[in-house]
């Protein structure tokens, strides 16, 4: 079965789809070895790994587009793909879909924020603005018309929570202009909405008030658990900073401990051993190749 096809059952059959941030294949093989659903390929991750920078839209669509499709390359469950605000216009849009379709993900989401983008979390940085509902709208309505498989996902995200400070999202009740953006999106064809929710009530209202099947997210700004998209009935969530932020935190704390002892035993129980990395990127299947295809 496509991994198109096998993303569009499991958000369909009623459970959450659990999507698991990786930054590249190594760590996308460690999560599908985990036992999660499905990868996601997020700007956040992929701009600190690739290029030790905050998420500030210094990524080429390129680049992104290599490192997914050697995501989906490397593992068997589907791969879900930031392509930011579709790199350009409409037009533009469509090639980004075209693009990213044929390099074996599952899905992409595209944001209604205008260019260029920034993470709206990032201490000190300036608000995002967005573009007007109706060109979201046509970028959504060009996504559709490039795929060509039914089965691709195109999930759009309204990041009007990144324009301003929280004070003024609560204080000028902001969440129903989400709301009011997420619906035309869904109207204009978007397979999914992806929403971003701070804590458990938003979570159910907006379920209660987005008419589609809804993307959430848990990460540090929105530290909500898993069961709670479960028990809310979200077809998917995404843990966008857990495969980055652990590997930071195990590779600082082994580097740390390598400095202060300069004996590389000593930090033996920091690090996976030679079965564990063997197992991961596939050894045995390549010792096989050279067997059955008899190359010295």
């Amino acid at each position: 079965m496509k991994t198109t096809a096998s993303l569009t059952q499991q958000m369909q059959s009623g459970k959450t789809v659990v999507a698991i941030g990786a930054y590249d294949a190594f760590s996308a093989k460690i999560v599908e070895q985990a036992g999660f659903d499905a990868i996601y390929v997020g700007s956040y991750a992929t701009e600190a790994a690739a290029h030790g920078t905050p998420d500030l839209a210094l990524m080429s669509k390129t680049e992104r587009l290599w490192i997914g499709r050697n995501v989906a390359k490397a593992v068997e469950i589907p791969v879900i793909i930031d392509a930011e605000e579709g790199y350009g216009n409409a037009v533009a849009v469509m090639d980004t879909v075209r693009d990213f379709e044929a390099s074996g993900v599952a899905g992409i989401h595209l944001d209604d924020e205008a260019l260029p983008s920034k993470c709206p979390f990032l201490p000190g940085i300036p608000r995002n603005s967005l573009i007007s509902t109706d060109e979201m709208c046509g970028k959504i309505e060009a996504a559709v018309k490039a795929k060509s498989d039914p089965d691709f996902q195109i999930i759009a995200r309204s990041d009007v929570i990144g324009t301003v400070t929280l004070e003024q999202y609560y204080a000028d009740n902001m969440m129903e202009r989400v709301v009011e953006r997420s619906n035309a999106y869904a109207e204009a064809g978007a397979d999914a909405i992806f929403v971003m929710a701070l804590n458990e009530r938003e979570l159910q209202y907006f379920k209660r008030e987005i008419q589609a099947p809804l993307v959430g997210i848990f990460a540090t700004v929105e530290p909500i658990p898993i069961s709670a998209f479960e028990e809310a009935g979200y077809p998917l969530v995404i843990g966008s900073l857990v495969g980055i932020y652990a590997a930071g935190k195990g590779l600082l704390r082994a580097m740390s401990k390598l400095r202060e002892t300069r004996d590389w035993n000593q930090i033996t129980d920091d690090m996976i051993n030679d079965k564990e990395f063997f197992e991961i990127v596939g050894v045995e299947h390549y010792r096989s190749c050279y067997t059955d295809y008899r190359i010295q």
